[in-house]
């Protein structure tokens, strides 16, 4: 035995000893359980460091180094892998997705394919054909794509008229693939319900009185009625049966797990559980089936908890509820209930497709632009007009007045006088999810109870009220000890990306959205700045382009980045390579970058998918690097990242595939 092999015996006994205090540590760690050698082993520790090889003893990781001094640890029985050169690195850690959700259950889905209506109401009368409904009973479909196709037609020139062509005899829901965005038919718009759970239904008239609050949240047509857009919260006073139906999704958990395992992920936060989920992981553990350690972020609705009578939310019932469910799983070597989740916000996409076209709902600190657009039916194109003056002498009247301009004989004249709707003299900034007073007085009481605290915010506005907020309780602290978290930060102003730092925030960048994407942009550009010149679309002088998904600075400010996939959002699969990509290139299919300087380079990205990762989910100690002492938690890829990138071949990075994936010193995925 050589003496440094000696020396790392002797320091593995010790910190053996030292952690657990109350055990004997053995007289030496081998004969080794698994042995990993001859490969490119990136270890993600705090060099960055490169070893060859990597021993694994009950679980732990028993030695980090060279091939040959691993080898002294074989014993009869110890299996030997060959990695022939093949990269290693600690297993990968998902910090927001939605676990339940990365699977597709046996429900009517679109796939997240851009359909135009004409195309979308063959496939959903199949639907309604193959899970034979009876009249009255709910279509729920699946993964419907707001972004991208829902060209209207001469014959189905709305979405509500598109739902209707289905079936007027079953309420339709489409769900969106963001988790954000809905669409109608006229018998689902019927059952929606006021505050008492009267059926009221969507009209003109009701959002002009019960359902007021909605308002923003509706899509309209040029007769002011519901065109079947329907988004946020909205979506859920239809009296639909339940969405993600925990006892539906719950059986998918031996699937979820083969495919986490499968791209190399071995450690999740689920960024919105309801608690009804709660179960079924708690079984699935039991059950010795569950290959991958999870954070639930735990989302409970404050509407759920509001008096009726006063309106206030019973928020020590809430913090109650979930410190039940933390205790429950205080003992689970697998499973935390330590986070909490707040949505402060929607999302930045409008619909130009409508008249008028729908404002996003994502908040902002200025309001949305106005733009005219014309889509030419016959030819399946569209082009920006031209934009509204919202502060004309014209839309001053209109708002003033807005029962004047709601008659369909009025709008038809001013649209032919004006060239646009007076819908569109609208100010809007966006719409939060609940009040400013009951998020700083939630965050306040999660904080003091000790939960990490994981929040939604999209536009910079959004931004800006989490970062009061959470200034608010970590005023006193430094370090972020209970690792609170913002995801997807679309867009932060400037004046906020040292504040962020300063708190040492973890932030969940969604890096496969920070590619240029020209459908999904026009969808949200033309609403935040004016865009006159189409060969300019890109324009790195306008707000957007210069503050959008601002990763490098806000890690050289001080932030911590780790890694979300928000899967299935787009996609099913939460993708961590195509990720990886997207986020050290911001490099789109066209080759053009979104804002190339804010681009992260490999060692950056893989530390947000490791180490940074078990940071945010308090389980360094035990996972996100390769090292002696920690779990035995690894991926095996067909290809060295590093050198793709060093190579500047982003696209290799993206078609990385996982050989190998260990869990627990335990091989749970081969690739074939």
């Amino acid at each position: 035995m050589t003496r440094k092999l000696l020396f790392a015996i002797v320091v593995y006994t010790l910190a053996v000893t030292a952690c657990h205090d109350t055990e004997i540590a053995p007289e030496t760690p081998f004969p080794a359980d698994l042995l990993m050698i001859n490969g490119y082993v990136y270890t993600s520790d705090s060099n960055q460091s490169v070893a060859e090889a990597v021993a694994v003893r009950e679980g732990e990781i028993i030695y980090v180094g060279s091939s040959e001094q691993a080898l002294e640890l074989q014993g009869a029985d110890t299996p030997i892998i060959d990695l022939n050169g093949r990269m290693m690195m600690p297993g990968l850690h998902d910090v927001h997705l939605h676990i339940f959700d990365i699977v597709e259950a046996d429900v009517c889905t679109l796939r997240s394919q851009p359909y135009s209506l004409e195309e979308m109401v063959p496939v959903l009368r199949e639907c309604v054909q193959r899970y034979q409904l009876e009249p009255g009973e709910w279509l729920q479909v699946d993964a419907w794509n707001f972004t991208s196709g829902n060209q209207p037609s001469e014959r189905l020139p709305t979405l509500r008229v598109a739902l209707d062509a289905v079936s007027t005899e079953h309420p339709i829901i489409l769900w969106g693939n963001d988790g954000h965005h809905g669409a109608v038919n006229s018998a689902a718009l019927a059952q929606a319900r006021d505050k008492n759970g009267n059926e009221v239904g969507f009209s003109a008239a009701t959002l002009a009185g019960e359902l007021a609050g909605y308002r923003q949240l509706v899509s309209l047509d040029i007769d002011r009625e519901p065109s079947g857009g329907i988004n946020e919260q909205a979506r859920f006073i239809l009296g639909s049966p339940l969405y993600r139906d925990p006892a539906v999704l719950g059986k998918l958990l031996p699937q979820i797990g083969h495919k986490l395992a499968r791209l190399g992920i071995t450690s999740v936060q689920d960024a919105s559980l309801e608690p009804p989920f709660l179960d079924y992981l708690d079984n699935f553990e039991a059950g010795g089936q569950m290959h991958f350690r999870i954070q639930v972020a735990t989302r409970l609705d404050p509407i759920d908890y509001t008096d009726r009578t006063g309106g206030q939310v019973d928020i020590d019932r809430m913090i109650t509820e979930l410190l039940s469910y933390r205790d429950r799983f205080s003992d689970s070597p697998l499973i935390s209930a330590s986070a909490a989740k707040i949505y402060f916000d929607g999302v930045l996409e409008g619909d130009l497709l409508a008249t008028p076209p729908t404002l996003p709902n994502g908040a902002m600190l200025e309001p949305y632009k106005q733009p005219r657009f014309n889509f030419d039916v016959n030819t399946g194109t569209g082009s920006l007009l031209g934009y509204v003056d919202t502060g004309s002498e014209l839309c001053q009247q209109v708002r003033v007045e807005p029962a004047s301009f709601e008659n369909r004989e009025r709008v038809a004249t001013f649209l032919q006088a004006n060239g646009f709707h007076p819908g569109q003299c609208t100010i809007s900034n966006g719409v939060l999810r609940d009040s400013v007073e009951f998020v700083n007085d939630y965050v306040r009481r999660l904080n003091d109870a000790g939960f990490t605290i994981h929040i939604h915010v999209i536009g910079d506005r959004a931004v800006r009220l989490a970062v009061d907020a959470l200034e608010l309780v970590m005023a006193d602290t430094a370090g972020n000890p209970l690792r609170h978290s913002l995801a997807h930060l679309q867009l932060i102003h400037p004046d906020d990306v040292h504040r962020i730092g300063a708190l040492g925030l973890y932030l969940a960048y969604t890096y496969a959205w920070i590619v240029i994407d020209p459908p999904y942009d026009m969808t949200v550009m033309p609403f935040i700045d004016e865009v006159s010149d189409p060969e300019n679309f890109y324009d790195m002088n306008a707000y957007y382009m210069q503050n959008i998904y601002p990763t490098r600075s806000t890690m050289e400010a001080g932030a911590i980045l780790v890694a979300g996939s928000d899967a299935p959002v787009d996609e099913l699969s939460p993708r961590p390579f195509v990720n990886m990509a997207a986020g050290i290139s911001r490099t789109g299919a066209d080759g053009r970058a979104l804002n190339a300087a804010q681009a992260i380079d490999i060692h950056q990205m893989i530390a947000a998918y490791t180490i940074n990762g078990a940071h945010a989910m308090k389980q360094e100690d035990k996972t996100g690097s390769i090292e002696v002492g920690k779990r035995a938690d690894f991926a095996v890829l067909d290809r060295n990242i590093v050198d793709l990138y060093e190579a500047e071949e982003f696209p290799g990075i993206s078609e990385t595939r996982v050989d190998i994936t260990v869990f627990d010193g335990e091989i749970i995925y081969t690739r074939e």
